[in-house]
């Protein structure tokens, strides 16, 4: 059966006949402050000399002064985490509609036509804990949507929206304690809690270590850890393709680096594999959040720069749960990048010696 988008046509409608599309948090009836905007001290990121300079260009996500002070460390702002109440609020999709406003939490194309639409649910209040960010990557959703999860009151009722499929989400649910959302696809909703929570603020960080701590409770290793752990990356996500990357995995193996396919092991087996590596090597990429919860409380994050598309995100995490952030930027190439492994060589004996004098 096919239905036309009531909810999208009635937006149009408002949007044409008050000029304007309000952001739909502003629409809010009640809004209140989780935990206040804050100010901490990060340290630099690890990396050699030059290394700024060969930085080519940003990934479209990140901006340059901002990464430029992610690397130099120091005073560093975060924004509140609030919650918002909006009521009558329509969800078709990956959408919200209220009013003549529009909001895309979830992942999916707007549709005028909605082929195949179940009935609209009727839901009396409900909290809402998926992301944009996190419904479009995989480690936006365990950076953003799972320490959402967090935030409502035990017994809450909360909603999921669609998002890409990822087969290591629905396990790493189950793990981390989070499988208690409830997925929609269409409903009106008499009371809606939305969140804005990018923050890495100290509400952020209580939550990175509840969720540590539970997955400690499920994964064991059955071995110490060694030298650490590199997470293959390979033609998986947006292509940002090591070219030489069986050589670097080469390298690193003779250092006692456990390789670790994600696409190849179950979310159980990356945790019990991840589980107390002091370092942690990989491509700049979503491959890296199999570790934010896994790895030792002290670990580096050493990562891999393609020159054209340099990002900072894991920075942030790590600054905020009292890690390290190292990076190497490598050598443009015809489908990707390359990575000189005296140039890693160089960066972890960097990285040990660092390690070593705050021991």
């Amino acid at each position: 059966m096919m239905r036309i988008n009531a909810a999208l046509l009635g937006r149009m409608v408002r949007r044409l006949a008050c000029r304007s599309a309000p952001d739909i948090r502003t629409l809010a009836s009640r809004n209140w402050t989780l935990c206040p905007a804050e100010e901490t001290q990060t340290p630099p990121a690890i990396h050699l000399p030059g290394e700024v300079d060969r930085i080519q260009g940003l990934s479209p996500w990140r901006e340059r002064n901002s990464e430029l002070g992610l690397i130099a460390g120091g005073k560093t702002s975060h924004a509140a985490s609030q919650a918002h109440l909006l009521e009558n609020v329509e969800l078709v999709g990956a959408w919200l509609y209220k009013g003549a406003a529009a909001a895309q939490p979830g992942y999916g194309k707007r549709q005028w036509l909605l082929r195949n639409a179940p009935p609209a649910q009727r839901l009396v209040e409900t909290h809402l804990i998926t992301v944009s960010t996190g419904s479009h990557f995989f480690g936006c959703l365990m950076l953003d949507d799972y320490p959402l999860a967090l935030l409502p009151e035990p017994g809450a009722h909360c909603t999921l929206m669609p998002t890409q499929t990822y087969p290591h989400d629905a396990p790493y649910r189950q793990m981390l304690g989070l499988a208690h959302g409830t997925p929609v696809e269409r409903a009106r909703i008499d009371k809606l809690i939305l969140y804005t929570d990018f923050a890495q603020n100290s509400l952020k960080a209580r939550r990175y270590e509840k969720l540590r701590a539970k997955l400690r409770t499920c994964a064991q290793r059955q071995t110490q850890p060694g030298t650490g752990v590199y997470l293959r990356r390979g033609r998986t996500g947006e292509l940002r393709l090591l070219e030489n990357e069986a050589q670097i995995e080469h390298t690193l193996a003779n250092l006692g680096f456990e390789i670790i396919d994600q696409m190849a092991l179950s979310a159980a087996e990356i945790a019990r594999r991840t589980l107390d590596a002091p370092l942690v090597v990989a491509v700049e990429g979503s491959q890296l959040s199999h570790a934010i919860y896994s790895a030792a409380p002290d670990a580096v994050f050493v990562v891999l720069q393609p020159p054209t598309r340099f990002a900072m995100a894991y920075k942030e995490f790590t600054d905020r749960v009292g890690m390290r952030f190292a990076f190497l930027v490598g050598e443009q190439a015809a489908e990707g990048f390359t990575v000189s492994p005296s140039h890693l060589l160089r960066l972890l004996d960097l990285v040990t010696t660092m390690k070593a004098r705050a021991l």
